[in-house]
């Protein structure tokens, strides 16, 4: 029977712990649900369809044109003629009537190697619109991390300050039964109410910031900014993180390193298509047309013409005023600017990645330190606690051990806040961060 009770209470307690998670986010669904909803990720998203779809051989000018046109009329007209055998013929109110129609085709065969410049280009900016979208996506999973976790961070300073208060209210009872029994003074009564009510205040303030930050981060969801949710109450910042690997990674696949590249290489696409204007161009057309008139009155009364033709037309540039010489001269311009802009980038990334890891460390050292102090804190505030109730210190001395208790709290938790911001920010910086 009693193990039936226990079986159980165990089972009561296992659902009653599963309905307690129920609603609970975790960071990688927040991340997940921040890929498929974001509105920004999704418009990104868009954006990189436009690349692939102009990336083609038509819109690099290597397929044909083709055109069919019709046209026809009608008129009626007075005529008078007279032919060269005396014979006149004269007509009011004839009808003429025309239908011209063809099939033409234009076909660039040959424009000094353009068109396979310009389908480089095409290809360059497809996989500039991918790096755009995925450096969207990390850049996205960044601020979800760094919101949800300053969710977490609030969350915890509320539970602090929430525990601190009870050490606040029990230093004004202490002080009010003391008052009343007239073995102290008024003034340590109102200055533990005055202190009690400040701290009730912040707890106000930290719940009020915390209902924002929530609104918040259901917009970077894509989601309603009154969708309720909790989020886990733990700050774990990955102390085995590997600088060198992250430093590397930095190096080869930062998205902005990344498009600065193939931006590079878009530019000397178009320099190449610049150069082609030089060459001579070769165009191949063909026709097949059909022309047609009917005239009521005149010397003819009926004409047609059906038929194909066909020619070849050749371009050959000797002068252009210079206009590609100094189109060239831009691209050149262009090319080294790039070049210049590529190497600023990549001391700029290298720059970020060491402070975020400078930060990171010292965020750890700081945790590893606020930890034992909060420690010695907690205990110094029990025993303050103990001796101001036996009249062994002042009202002043307890209130400053409070105080400290309040900012040790807050130090501890803004510092795990801090490491795992930095931990973000290097995985950002190393393109990491995409699945997480």
């Amino acid at each position: 029977m009693k193990k039936k009770l226990k079986l159980l209470l165990t089972g009561l307690l296992i659902n009653a712990w599963a309905f307690a998670q129920t609603g609970v986010l975790t960071v990688e669904e927040a991340v997940k649900l921040a890929i498929e909803k974001n509105f920004d990720v999704e418009i990104e998203r868009n954006a990189q369809q436009i690349g692939i779809i102009n990336n083609n051989w038509g819109v690099a000018g290597a397929w044909p044109n083709i055109t069919i046109n019709a046209a026809t009329g009608l008129a009626k007209n007075n005529l008078e003629q007279q032919l060269a055998n005396g014979t006149t013929i004269k007509r009011n109110g004839a009808n003429l009537r025309n239908l011209n129609a063809g099939f033409a085709v234009s076909w660039r065969i040959f424009d000094g190697m353009r068109m396979f410049a310009a389908k480089k280009r095409l290809e360059e900016l497809e996989k500039m619109g991918e790096l755009s979208f995925r450096n969207m996506v990390n850049t996205t999973v960044f601020n979800i991390i760094g919101a949800y976790y300053q969710i977490v961070q609030l969350n915890q300073q509320r539970n602090a300050l929430k525990e601190t208060i009870k050490f606040f209210e029990e230093r004004k009872q202490i002080a009010e039964s003391r008052f009343t029994i007239g073995t102290a003074p008024k003034t340590d009564f109102l200055q533990a109410q005055v202190d009690l009510n400040q701290q009730k205040g912040n707890l106000l303030a930290i719940e009020n910031n915390l209902r924002i930050a929530k609104t918040n981060f259901n917009n970077l969801l894509g989601r309603k900014p009154e969708t309720t949710f909790e989020v886990t109450d733990i700050i774990t910042p990955d102390a085995a993180i590997n600088f060198t690997t992250l430093q590397t990674k930095a190096a080869s696949d930062n998205y902005d390193l990344l498009m600065a590249q193939s931006n590079l290489s878009v530019l000397a696409q178009q320099k190449k298509e610049i150069m082609s204007q030089r060459m001579p161009a070769v165009t191949l057309n063909t026709n097949f047309n059909l022309s047609q008139n009917r005239n009521d009155a005149g010397f003819n009364l009926f004409t047609r013409n059906l038929g194909p033709n066909g020619n070849i037309g050749i371009a050959i540039p000797l002068f252009q005023g210079g206009s590609v010489k100094a189109q060239e001269r831009v691209a050149d311009v262009q090319i080294k600017n790039q070049q210049v802009v590529i190497d600023r980038l990549k001391n700029q990334v290298n720059t970020n990645l060491i402070n975020a890891y400078f930060n990171f460390q010292n965020a750890l050292n700081l945790v590893e330190l606020e930890k034992t102090t909060l420690k010695l804190i907690e205990e110094n505030n029990m025993i303050a606690t103990e001796r101001f109730r036996k009249l062994a210190i002042t009202s002043l001395e307890l209130r400053q051990v409070q105080l400290d208790y309040i900012n040790g709290q807050t130090r501890y938790i803004n510092a795990l806040f801090q490491a795992k911001l930095a931990e973000a920010e290097m995985k950002m910086l190393a393109g990491s961060l995409g699945g997480l």
